[in-house]
């Protein structure tokens, strides 16, 4: 019966052997992640089922949020967590949305919890670059949920657009103001003000932002602004503002 890994939307086919996942170059599936080992974990794959072992890591190994002792056989659906990193098995032929929409609402809080950890302290410590490198797999995994139609909380997506605001501030990089903008236009509504305060911010310290996005933005939400509430319609208003700002970069 053939199985597969899934992690932040790429699916890794696991023939018959090994699988190890760490952070070493070497192991078939490197996370880039500091709370994870080397060589963290080994996939033992068979012809009927496929076990996991802790390769004496420094923070273990959790399976179903239980910590990992010696080795266990997996079932279908079952959620790995090694480091801060959240991954699926799961039989060939399953559904990718169900399982997916699963994994999000069992695991998506406490990966934030970790990640967000790390990069706060990168954050204190002024090192953009490093936060970056912490959160830019977890915020491109949310927006690659979103275009590709599943079904994101809105939790989710404000606490991704708040930390992109961050990261446009430390590292001046418009891409994380064009990463809101794009993840709020999939979703056709307001950024919530604390996002818009960030956008403020950010914009001026970015190198340059895709001003046509946000025009594309503000105008799909004006269409539709009888429907928008008080908040929503002071909200727009702001986006407009920060329409006519990024104008003068």
């Amino acid at each position: 019966m053939k199985y597969r890994l899934r992690y932040l939307q790429h699916d890794f086919e696991l023939s018959l052997g090994q699988f190890v996942i760490g952070r070493a170059a070497e192991c078939q599936l490197s996370l880039d992640d500091p709370l994870v080992s080397r060589r963290h974990a080994l996939l033992a794959v068979g012809e009927s089922d496929v076990s996991i072992e802790d390769l004496g890591s420094r923070n273990g190994v959790l399976v179903n949020d239980e910590q990992l002792m010696g080795s266990l056989v997996l079932k279908h659906g079952d959620r790995i967590q090694i480091g801060s990193q959240q991954m699926l098995l799961l039989r060939a032929r399953d559904d990718r949305a169900q399982t997916q929409m699963r994994m999000e609402a069992a695991t998506t809080a406490d990966a934030v919890g970790l990640l967000g950890n790390l990069a706060d302290k990168a954050f204190a410590l002024g090192r953009g670059a490093e936060a970056e490198r912490i959160l830019s797999g977890y915020l491109d995994g949310v927006a690659s949920d979103l275009q590709g139609g599943l079904q994101v909380s809105d939790r989710t997506v404000d606490q991704a657009a708040e930390y992109a605001s961050r990261l446009a501030l430390a590292t001046g990089k418009g891409r994380w103001v064009d990463y809101i903008i794009g993840i709020y236009t999939k979703l056709n509504r307001p950024c919530p003000a604390a996002v818009v305060d960030g956008l403020y911010s950010g914009l001026r310290k970015v190198d340059s932002v895709d001003r046509q996005r946000l025009r594309d933005y503000v105008a799909a939400l004006k269409k539709r602004s009888n429907s928008l509430g008080p908040n929503e319609r002071f909200l727009l208003s702001r986006l407009e503002g920060l329409e006519r700002l990024a104008a003068l970069k």
